[in-house]
């Protein structure tokens, strides 16, 4: 048996663990222990088993998971966390989310984004031991698509049939979620740093899921995609889901953070991006912000997904169903946009967060009516680069032969930051600037601190990169996001 812990992103005053305990039948009683002394969760504990149809030799599930929620004191300060099974035994140290955002003299709350992780790439573990050394200690990590690759590698002879598609997919869950427990390298580190919130892009299905896909011949044939979409949800209900309905609201006053699923629920009509209640909770997410402006109380909206905002959308069809189709190509997206739009109507910053298109960059709005500037994205992307067969075995030994005559280029399967279009909005309403780029696999911490009537900001990126000159960190200036 083998038992990995992480802590999810809860309301403050509550810790909440996800517990999995893997290869037993029969799993043990858990007991908690919170700063030394015993912790009873809430509610009535219960391991379930995790749907990756692996059973053990009496064939019954082997794998199993639970999430248990805790009440604590004191929000905002570390706690230490013991989870006992049997013989087996996790500890961990994780904030409790703060309240509000501390003024600029007292410290800061801080963000560690980091999405886009493909495991094979990342041997030694450099992610890991990049993210442990970061000193700016997070109160929350947002991990916001593909963190896993269930589709890659691409010649991989994926099973087209149960319980084998479900197993093999969720040896790849393990991998990344479970690699402490394993002994490998993976995502556990990065769990490890603080409260985990999560949202899923398409490589947590396929690439650019739910269309089917030329170089993916298990999505050619509509049993065998709904099979493997099944599977892949499940997996992603069982490892990494944090918010209920595809919505899951975080506040931080005068934060007011909420990240929606834009990816589980997408048709392939180019009309739904989410479910009725991940919208209805987009609509009370912008109420609360514009209730909050109208009583005179600093408000500012930070929204999180898992596609870029300020990026030019595929007109033609074949790119939409075949590359990449993006937010602003679905019909459901209008009225996303109409609720920041009525934001900036009323004077209240909204900062949208994400990772997907593999560099980095910072980039702010301007409200062209009232000339002030009311809308920013912060990109971070990827953590470990996927790598692509023949074309990046070409980049590196072009890369190579270009180090015989002077320095090789850090990064020569990354491509280079894109500049944002000139303007955004379904009627042209922003125009837009780049202020910052990243290139190269990287994480990043986004630092708040009250100031005035409302917040500053900061993004300091990190690159993921064995050389120390190069992996040094960079930051933006400090961004201000005040309510008018």
């Amino acid at each position: 048996m083998s038992l990995a812990a992480y802590a999810q992103a809860a309301e403050p005053g509550l810790i909440r663990l996800w517990v999995g305990l893997f290869d037993t039948e029969q799993p043990p009683p858990l007991a908690f222990r919170i700063d030394g002394q015993p912790a009873t969760p809430l509610g009535a504990p219960a391991l379930t088993p995790i749907r990756d149809r692996t059973t053990g030799p009496g064939g019954l599930p082997a794998n199993h998971r639970g999430v248990f929620s805790f009440v604590v004191p004191q929000p905002g300060r570390p706690y230490r966390v013991e989870v006992q099974a049997g013989a087996w035994r996790h500890e961990l140290v994780t904030p409790a989310l703060p309240h509000a955002v501390p003024q600029v003299l007292d410290g800061s709350f801080n963000i560690l984004l980091c999405s886009c992780y493909f495991q094979p790439e990342d041997a030694s573990g450099l992610l890991g031991t990049i993210v442990s050394q970061i000193q700016r200690s997070p109160q929350l990590t947002l991990m916001l698509g593909d963190q896993v690759y269930l589709d890659l590698p691409l010649f991989e002879d994926l099973p087209e049939t149960e319980p084998a598609l479900s197993q093999r997919l969720g040896e790849k869950y393990r991998r990344n979620w479970a690699s402490s427990a394993l002994g490998i390298a993976g995502l556990g580190p990065v769990l490890a740093r603080a409260p985990v919130a999560c949202l899923p892009d398409d490589h947590e299905f396929w690439n650019n899921y739910p269309f089917e896909q030329k170089q993916l011949p298990n999505t050619w044939r509509g049993a065998v995609r709904r099979r493997w979409a099944d599977a892949a949800l499940a997996l992603y209900d069982d490892y990494q889901r944090t918010g209920a309905h595809g919505a899951q609201r975080i506040d931080v006053e005068p934060l007011k953070l909420l990240l929606i699923d834009t990816r589980c629920r997408r048709d392939d009509r180019f009309e739904r991006l989410m479910s009725e209640e991940t919208m209805a909770a987009v609509e009370q997410w912008a109420a609360d912000l514009l209730a909050a402006r109208a009583a005179g109380q600093p408000a500012v909206g930070l929204l999180a997904s898992g596609q870029a905002l300020f990026i030019d959308a595929p007109q033609r069809e074949s790119d939409k169903r075949n590359v990449d189709a993006e937010l602003a190509n679905y019909e459901q997206f209008h009225p996303l946009y109409r609720a920041i739009e009525r934001l900036a109507d009323a004077g209240v910053p909204v900062l949208y967060i994400t990772g997907d298109v593999h560099w980095g960059r910072v980039a702010s709005g301007t409200d062209l009516r009232s000339g002030r500037t009311l809308l920013h994205e912060v990109i971070c992307s990827p953590s470990r680069l996927i790598r692509v067969p023949f074309a990046d075995a070409a980049r590196e030994s072009w890369a190579g032969v270009r180090g015989i005559f002077g320095k090789p280029p850090p990064w020569p399967r990354h491509t280079e930051p894109e500049d944002v279009p000139e303007r955004f909005g379904d009627n042209r309403r922003f125009g837009l600037r780049t202020l910052f780029k990243q290139r190269g696999d990287q994480v990043a911490v986004l630092s708040f601190s009250r100031a005035g009537n409302g917040v500053d900001f900061q993004a300091t990126y990190y690159a993921v990169h064995p050389d120390k000159a190069i992996a040094k960190s960079q930051s933006t200036e400090r961004i201000p996001l005040r309510s008018s």
